[in-house]
């Protein structure tokens, strides 16, 4: 086993916005003090099976992290250190709502060891914040970053989000503009997507909520390329730019196929060719994990067709795309064998590219991306 991820899952949310589908529960203070014993337990109940294993990434999501007591964060993070083998310069990362931290909470956190926090801004303007449910406001933003650098984290990512409703492509430059003022390290950008079992997906099926036409999302997400480009951050994957020597390496991993524990409710883990899931419910998950020391719901063990179908998906989200070598000796096969059907109309709409043995996404294919992916699944 190469270098390993450790995610670890903070379901609470002061609030769950409406586009969110991830697993995420109102606060529970009482609840969420046996959560993180439950947490604790499930750390120990794995350690033995990965013992000698080094962890070269650890990232606590949610959910929001940073509604859990700086005293609770530094427990489990400490207990992951106490049992696992991190590498010296293991990446730590955490996540942070601009609502739910306090300078005196930043500076706790950047103690205990988390060496970068990734901040949900989402926008810089107060009616599209109410309109995503966001809990912040803009002047919480620039305090929290603000604060974040003070308490001493030298990386810094911002999450923000383009194509909402009513957005245009000059309200969406200004957001990107006011990002780079904060001088992050690494800025997520995300088109919005409306998820099924989410309420957005319930508006947008009653005709109250409507996004911007496509080509106006095509050229919110064309500016967003080069003007963080033009600012010294690089594209690394579709929706990620980095300085140079910032890209997050926890999601790299993910997109390299790398393996990972997931610890939580409803967190999942890639190891040694099988996939687990734990159950969502955090009730059922500090049940499960009191009784038997874990909560998995289900397991899969992957076949060759889908671990290669799983690399071309998480592979062409990269950049740089997919090593055709590498592909080969990691399966045995000629790609050409496997996938030559596919690649040549793809060649010809100019969606991918083929060059010195790597095959990628071409910039038209990046926007077109899912569609792109799910020809190399069918």
């Amino acid at each position: 086993m190469s270098a390993l991820g450790i995610y670890l899952h903070i379901p609470y949310c002061l609030h769950k916005c409406g586009y969110c589908d991830f697993n995420s529960h109102p606060e529970n203070r009482e609840e969420s003090e046996i959560y993180v014993s439950a947490l604790l337990s499930e750390i120990d109940h794995y350690a033995p099976r990965l013992a000698g294993e080094t962890v070269s990434t650890v990232f606590f999501g949610g959910g929001t992290p940073t509604l859990l007591p700086p005293a609770s964060l530094d427990k489990i993070l400490g207990r992951v250190k106490n049992h696992f083998n991190l590498r010296l310069d293991c990446e730590i990362t955490i996540e942070a709502n601009p609502a739910t931290v306090k300078q005196e909470t930043l500076a706790q956190i950047r103690s205990a060891g988390f060496n970068r926090i990734s901040i949900g801004v989402q926008s810089f303007d107060a009616d599209e914040l109410k309109l995503l449910e966001r809990v912040h406001n803009e002047e919480e933003i620039h305090t929290t970053i603000d604060r974040a650098r003070l308490a001493g984290f030298d990386n810094l990512s911002l999450d923000l989000m383009f194509g909402l409703p009513g957005q245009s492509p000059e309200k969406w430059k200004s957001h990107l503009h006011q990002a780079l003022e904060k001088k992050p390290d690494h800025i997520s950008a995300y088109s919005l997507t409306i998820e099924p079992a989410t309420s957005f997906f319930k508006l947008q099926d009653r005709g109250l909520l409507e996004l911007p036409p496509e080509d106006t999302q095509l050229e919110m997400f064309q500016l967003t390329i080069e003007t963080l480009q033009s600012a010294g951050y690089e594209q690394y994957e579709i929706s990620n730019y980095a300085r140079p020597g910032f890209e997050s390496r926890h999601n790299l991993n993910y997109w390299d196929n790398g393996e990972y524990l997931g610890l939580g409710a409803g967190a999942s883990s890639y190891l040694n060719g099988e996939r687990f899931k734990n159950t969502n419910l955090p009730s059922r998950y500090i049940r499960e994990v009191q009784a038997e020391g874990a909560a998995v719901e289900s397991t899969e063990t992957l076949t060759p067709l889908h671990a290669m179908g799983e690399t071309i998906m998480l592979g062409l989200r990269r950049l740089k795309g997919i090593a055709i070598e590498d592909f080969e000796n990691r399966f045995q096969i000629s790609f050409k064998k496997v996938y030559g059907k596919v690649i040549d109309p793809l060649l010809n709409e100019g969606l991918i590219t083929l060059k010195q043995n790597h095959m990628a996404l071409s910039r038209k294919g990046l926007y077109l991306a899912d569609s792109v992916i799910l020809k190399f699944l069918a």
